[in-house]
């Protein structure tokens, strides 16, 4: 039988496959676009979000990079996973020496970095001008939504509109603009900030040339009356945004930096510094064969560190994150982000408190770059976006190279600090200052023994560098002071100088003490906070603040998934009543939708604190302190430190010392807390009180907030399905009434509304 050729055919579905299903998160999905124009050698990046706060919002993002033309669209931008960055032809068509004045090396080249716009809204509004003589302006746009339709449907059968226009609606001499509408998130200040602070963080500047220059400008019109109201940086919206440069934080700490050269090269360099004085450098042999082309600083936070960091940065280290990465100057996401340790630096804590270091006491970055030669193509990204990078054999070899140089600091905190602790305070005096260099230089050289040795320099500043971090040393100065006294031989101006001088650092090392103490102490009384709140727990039985064992991490990567999904499951609900309208569906499909929507809801609330909840999520009911499970929920999810969502809305509840031990099934009363979040959020509120009491012996929930309100014309449909006077979509209300009737056996009702807020009052027994 004769072979015959066949072709794959592609689904339409390949869109969110590549694009909305792949990005974890819209701040990810606004990095891939800023990596886009980066790679497209702009100078500057213009976020603009227009009428955000409305039903017509847009989020546009403009650069002045080269730009493209109507070939690059179609054999580029329009050819799926084609990468011409990665093939090496990107510049072909492109003299980048005649345009600007440094070749960057690229930050993606997967080919499907445009596709982020999809996870954004459902509409893009495409615009560039190629950098070129007669250069014309070039459009494309393209719906999104129409590849969510008949799966059967090819991807290529699906238009993208073109059209060749007279002049740039965004007066572009040269550079794209994208332009996204119909937005599938909701937008505020909270978000806005958190974006900032993101954006802050995605180029490295330490990989910059100066004359690179690259600004990220965040724009919100919105935004602009309350900005005026603001002082710090870190609390107003719009303007552009500032780069961290670790350099000019010059913390007062121990850093150590690392430095693996080029394969034809092939060494190490590695330096040690104590307040910015260099203790020792080494360098050796590359033992890691795969390994070139890496770069990693860190700093150990102490407490006085951490004190210089928050005073400087407006924020505590803990809150700007740990050991970011950076591939070719653009940030790899999650990476250093709060919560997130793909490095394992916290497990390795938890294995030696005083020995090794965490999260929380760390700050630095890894940056992995390429050359013209040589390309580091075996440590890239995953394809799904926030991700990290691929463990492949030089991703381990990169691990183990961290280890190593982590290990350095560690020992240096650890043994070179507290050297002489063995000693008594009789034989460190007596020990002469030979002697004293000599065991250190020993005990420095162990802790940085190399088998591919090639050079060891040690500062000959040594003692006097470890001394001004012991308070032996001043014990010893101060008895040299005394034996100079006895015997005669001292100048009065001298002696006073070295006095005042002994004094001063006998203060510095008694503040540092002081701090440790209580640094101490906070995490004592911590610990015995976190025990007592565990005996509670097990006592009352209610939502629980545990981690789910060892498949915590597998969880959480899907989480991401579960919570986007589930999203675009209700969003497109919402889609399909207002296509229908209300009044066109009969009371079975109402019924029908009603289901879906409920259960979708459920999903979205199990996607928020999965890693939370150490109860069976499988467990139709349980029987618990009702109140108290209600006030855990809002406290981990909305409220503590480690909260899994963000909210503007300040957020109370009030037990007045009640309790309700009943029959529920926890995804219920989780869905039903964050449907009145949800409503008062959209509702403009910015207080939401969640307030138990009994009436006439029965216990009631009151839920207020002080939002818009709505008018008493429409109290009797608020509670119908589609009914809304918000931008939403009409079913959270109706889901709070089927929970609180059928599941609850309970009666929800508005106790009072006016423009100036509603109260919910819902009876539970």
């Amino acid at each position: 039988m004769q072979k015959k050729p066949l072709q794959f055919k592609i689904s339409s579905a390949l869109k969110n496959i590549i694009g909305s299903d792949l990005i974890s998160d819209d701040f990810i999905a606004v990095f891939e676009l800023v990596k886009n124009s980066y790679d497209a050698h702009a100078t500057k990046v213009e976020i603009t979000f227009e009428n955000i706060y409305s039903e017509n919002a847009k989020i546009i993002i403009k650069d002045n990079g080269k730009g493209m033309n109507y070939d690059d669209l179609i054999n580029k931008w329009l050819f799926v996973a084609y990468s011409a960055k990665k093939e090496g032809t990107e510049e072909d068509s492109y003299d980048y020496r005649d345009k600007i004045k440094i070749k960057r090396a690229y930050a993606g080249a997967k080919g499907i970095g445009r596709f982020s716009c999809d996870r954004l809204g459902g509409e893009l509004y495409l615009e560039t001008v190629k950098d070129e003589e007669n250069s014309k302006v070039e459009t494309l746009l393209t719906e999104w939504d129409k590849f969510e339709g008949n799966l059967k449907e090819e991807f290529v059968n699906i238009s993208v509109l073109h059209e060749t226009i007279p002049k740039s609606n965004y007066n572009l001499e040269h550079g794209t603009v994208l332009e996204i509408s119909n937005l599938k998130s909701d937008w505020d200040k909270g978000k806005f900030l958190e974006l900032k602070n993101s954006l802050a963080k995605l180029i490295n500047p330490n990989n910059q040339f100066e004359e690179d220059e690259f600004s990220i400008e965040l724009i919100v019109p919105e935004e602009f009356e309350n900005d005026k109201n603001e002082k710090e940086y870190h609390h107003k919206v719009n303007g552009k945004i500032e780069n961290l440069i670790f350099e000019t934080i010059d913390l007062k700490t121990t850093k150590i930096i690392s430095s693996v050269s080029s394969k034809k090269k092939n060494e190490i360099q590695t330096s040690l510094y104590e307040a910015g004085q260099l203790v020792y450098e080494i360098i050796e042999e590359n033992p890691f064969k795969d390994l070139f082309n890496v770069h990693l600083e860190l700093f150990y936070l102490n407490q006085s560190a951490k004190a210089t960091f928050s005073r400087r940065m407006k924020m505590q280290p803990v809150q700007y994150g740990h050991l970011l990465v950076y591939k070719n100057g653009i940030r790899v996401y999650p990476y250093g982000e709060r919560g997130e340790d793909q490095f394992k630096f916290d497990n390795r804590k938890a294995q030696g408190y005083n020995r090794f270091i965490g999260t929380r006491e760390q700050i630095g970055f890894i940056s992995i770059f390429d050359t013209e030669d040589e390309t580091n193509d075996q440590l890239r990204e995953t394809s799904s976006r926030g991700d990290g990078l691929m463990r492949t054999p030089t991703y381990i070899q990169l691990e183990e190279w961290l280890l190593v140089t982590l290990r350095r600091l560690e020992k240096f905190v650890v043994d070179i600090v507290n050297w002489g602790n063995d000693l008594s305070e009789d034989e460190f005096i007596s020990l002469p200052e030979l002697k004293k260099k000599e065991e250190l230089r020993k005990l420095i050289e162990s802790l940085t023994k190399s088998k591919g040795l090639v050079s060891f320099n040690l500062s000959q500043d040594i003692i006097n560098i470890i001394d001004e971090k012991s308070s032996k040393t001043v014990k010893s100065n101060l008895s040299k002071i005394i034996k100079n006294v006895k015997e005669g031989n001292f100048n009065p101006g001298e002696l006073a100088t070295d006095i005042k001088k002994e004094l001063k650092r006998l203060e510095q090392l008694e503040n540092i003490t002081k701090e440790a103490q209580e640094s101490e102490f906070e995490v004592t009384k911590e610990n015995v906070k976190i025990s007592g709140e565990l005996e509670i727990e097990k006592k009352k039985g209610a939502f629980q603040g545990a981690l789910i064992g060892t498949d915590k991490e597998r969880i959480v990567s899907l989480q991401h998934q579960v919570y986007h999904s589930s999203g675009r499951i209700h969003r497109n609900i919402k889609l399909l009543i207002r296509h229908l309208g209300i009044e066109n569906i009969d009371t079975k499909s109402q019924k029908h939708i009603a289901v879906i929507s409920r259960e979708t809801t459920k999903i979205n609330s199990i996607a928020k604190f999965i890693t939370k909840a150490n109860f069976s999520l499988t467990a139709s009911e349980i029987e618990v302190d009702l109140v108290n499970f209600i006030e855990d929920y809002i406290n981990e999810v909305y409220l503590f430190e480690d909260k899994i969502i963000d909210t503007k809305m300040s957020i109370s509840i009030n037990k007045n010392g009640l309790e309700l031990e009943k029959i529920f099934r926890p995804l219920e009363i989780t869905t039903l807390v964050d449907i009145f979040i949800s409503n008062s959020e959209k509702a403009k509120a910015t207080e939401i009180n969640f307030s138990f009491k009994v009436l006439k012996k029965k216990l009631y929930l009151f839920v207020s907030d002080n939002g818009k309100g709505i008018s008493e014309n429409h109290l009797e449909s608020i509670f119908d399905l589609g009914f809304t006077t918000t931008s939403g979509s009409g079913i959270g209300l109706f889901q709070a009434k089927e929970i609180v009737n059928s599941d609850l056996g309970g009666e929800i009702i508005v106790e009072k509304t006016s423009k100036e807020g509603i109260t919910f009052r819902i009876a539970l027994q």
